[in-house]
């Protein structure tokens, strides 16, 4: 690395921010212009002139606003790569195309998402794709401080020291990109087009939240028609995981993403009501869906006579095969309950419209058709045969019509599960899982509203949503466009998949591409391989993780005062730079919240809710505690080391562990044969 040319990569830096500073300037002047042109024209008007096109004032501001925030001046290099070509071409990589007004053509920045930086990623000395050197920039800051080249013609891929470090660097708050370190297995999956539905199983520290984020950032620049009529949507497990992943497309330039959890999707967020473990464990079975849609077809009833109507004197009649062959027809060929009724009304208007106009030789008017419809035998038929109904109606009648329900649930559910669906009074508040419920039937009932759906989601740790949540989700994905990402050893529900072939059945992608992430990037090898001493008794098939990252360090701390022992362990964890997460079984968190030292360097996190999360160093608290967890009341003989589990995997850097209690078995073993832990008490 000569001074001249670490001189010119800082000017032209420079140089970059010039220009993305002029092109914001530039951005402010063009709305302000249009906000004085649009207030001239709406004050300075005549008595008949028409008024401002308020639509293209709304649009002009909404893509102002958006472009300004591409365009904020943020603490971030303006680009992270270059490439040179053997046809002479040169091109700097960053998260943002820039290019000067006058000159369009020649880009000071091309997008990472752009078809040529894709190269950037993917070229090495066996494929270089025409590319003859590859340039990694290293910086402190937004500050360029030096770069790394790699020269594909003379064998010098791989192994670059900038590329590790960026991987290594410190955390200081929420998950951030990692569009400078994407590998190229992981652009692989990052780059696949909108029809494909991908299916991500990655063990921990392996990038699947980052690569499904980023390919939501890529599927925005690629698809931009597509996606901006209906949207894409993220959902992930918690608020607390929504709040890590917050700022990652954002800092990619993309802020027109709605991250959710699944019941805030549903509305299942804000039930008032609560299910004892039992009953919700009932409820969120795949079998619900049968039931749900027995329940609301179930309510056709049977034709016992010839219909008969009477309008200006004339009589008509359809008899008993001609209604039922066209129920028949109706059933075959509606897939919901209210276009069900709408064909069914249909064909006996049809029939007794023909029976009319051939009685009368003349057509049926609409007042004859509405006067037809109103009578009341033809009422009462459809209010016996197909009557309207609502979700809620069908749902308390499940729950409290004991014959009913009987009925719904035979062969489907055990007599103490059918049980369990019983209702309480008549007022008593809707549960979460009752939400899912009423969302089934609504779909029974009627399609979802298309403002509704959208064309790509991304579920982040699908592993942990039941079957009637996956159905939810389905239903919203008009496009049937998914990137699932998850890890069956980090299912912690009570009703956590136990493979993705079944789960992604039940998220209507039955033909999904399933890959397998194996090779870790931010976890170190001994954080690793401790986790992966646990791994085979979680009662899942997945293959375990590999660091390409070695060392690391693993500390274990025997106590009688766990509390203050974790106090000691965070204070010394703090004098090394990055972020310390203290994870701790729900019982202790109040207490180790309590002699913890303030500021924004230390988060306390309860064992439930750490997945997904990453730290540079991790105070494990009490593991025997963590073991002896349960989801929501019900016991399972794996979940709670798979809550050890996601709690060993958290930490790229350090690992403490704090105890006073002995040790889980998995971990004991490994103390005494793994030479990256030390122990001491």
């Amino acid at each position: 690395m000569s001074e001249a040319e670490l001189r010119a990569e800082i000017d032209h830096h420079d140089r970059v921010r010039d220009v993305v500073a002029t092109m914001r300037e530039s951005t402010v002047a063009r709305l302000e212009k249009f906000e004085a042109d649009f207030v001239e024209s709406k004050q300075n008007r005549f008595a008949h002139d028409g008024g401002p096109d308020h639509n293209m004032g709304q649009a002009m501001a909404k893509r102002g606003e958006e472009r300004l925030r591409k365009l904020a001046d943020r603490d971030v290099p303006m680009f992270f790569g270059r490439l040179w070509f053997d046809s002479g071409a040169d091109y700097h990589v960053g998260r943002l195309h820039v290019a000067h007004e006058s000159d369009r053509s020649q880009p000071l920045v091309v997008d990472w998402r752009a078809p040529v930086a894709e190269r950037f990623y993917r070229a090495s000395v066996h494929a270089p794709q025409d590319v003859i050197r590859r340039r990694r920039f290293g910086f402190n800051g937004s500050t360029l401080t030096g770069f790394e080249d790699e020269d594909l013609r003379l064998g010098q891929d791989g192994g670059s020291d900038a590329l590790a470090a960026e991987i290594e660097r410190p955390r200081t708050g929420p998950m951030r990109d990692i569009v400078a370190t994407i590998q190229p297995e992981q652009d692989e999956l990052i780059r696949r087009g909108l029809d494909t539905t991908l299916c991500v199983q990655g063990a921990p520290g392996t990038g699947k939240t980052a690569v499904g984020l980023h390919r939501a950032a890529w599927l925005l620049y690629s698809f931009p028609d597509r996606l901006t009529r209906s949207g894409m949507l993220v959902v992930g497990p918690n608020e607390n995981f929504l709040t890590y992943i917050s700022e990652v497309l954002p800092a990619l330039g993309e802020r027109s993403v709605w991250q959710v959890t699944v019941d805030q999707l549903t509305g299942a967020a804000d039930a008032p009501g609560r299910d004892r473990p039992e009953v919700s464990l009932v409820k969120h079975d795949a079998r619900m869906a049968e039931a749900c849609r027995r329940a609301v077809w179930n309510h056709r009833g049977h034709v016992e006579d010839r219909l008969v109507a009477l309008h200006d004197g004339i009589r008509m009649a359809l008899s008993v095969d001609y209604l039922t062959n066209a129920i028949d027809r109706v059933v075959t060929t509606r897939h919901t309950w209210e276009a069900g009724r709408k064909a069914l009304e249909q064909a006996v208007m049809h029939g007794f419209e023909r029976q009319f106009e051939e009685r009368t030789r003349r057509s049926a008017d609409g007042r004859t058709r509405a006067a037809i419809k109103r009578h009341p035998s033809v009422k009462e038929f459809f209010d016996t045969v197909w009557p309207r109904l609502t979700a809620k109606q069908v749902l308390r009648k499940l729950g409290t019509d004991e014959a009913f329900r009987a009925e719904i649930c035979a062969g489907l559910l055990t007599a103490e599960e059918t049980e369990l669906l019983q209702a309480g009074k008549r007022s008593a508040k809707p549960s979460a899982a009752d939400i899912l419920l009423l969302d089934e039937v609504q779909a029974q009932l009627r399609p979802i509203e298309p403002e509704q759906t959208y064309a790509h989601i991304v579920v982040d740790e699908a592993q942990d949503l039941s079957p009637m949540q996956c159905r939810a989700v389905a239903r919203r994905n008009g496009a049937r466009s998914m990137t699932v990402l998850g890890d069956l050893a980090q299912g912690t529900t009570p009703w956590a998949a136990a493979d993705w072939r079944t789960q992604m059945a039940h998220l209507g992608h039955d033909d999904a591409e399933h890959t397998e992430l194996t090779t870790g990037y931010r976890v170190p090898a001994a954080i690793i391989e401790l986790g992966n001493r646990v791994l085979p008794h979680l009662g899942v098939s997945v293959s375990p993780a590999r660091s390409i990252r070695p060392g690391g360090t693993v500390d274990v701390i025997g106590s009688d005062d766990v509390v203050t022992a974790t106090a000691d362990a965070v204070e010394r964890a703090l004098l090394d730079e990055g972020l310390v997460g203290v994870i701790a079984p729900d019982d202790l968190v109040d207490s180790v919240r309590a002699v913890l030292p303030a500021g924004d360097r230390v988060e306390l996190v309860a064992s439930g809710l750490a997945k997904g999360l990453e730290y540079d160093h991790v105070v494990l608290v009490e593991p025997a505690d963590v073991v002896l967890a349960t989801d929501e009341g019900l016991a399972r003989p794996d979940v709670g080391l798979r809550h050890l589990y996601v709690a060993l995997t958290r930490a790229v850097s350090r690992l403490t562990i704090v105890h006073a209690r002995p040790l889980p078995a998995e971990l004991d073993d490994a103390n005494a044969v793994a030479p990256a832990v030390a122990s001491r008490h």
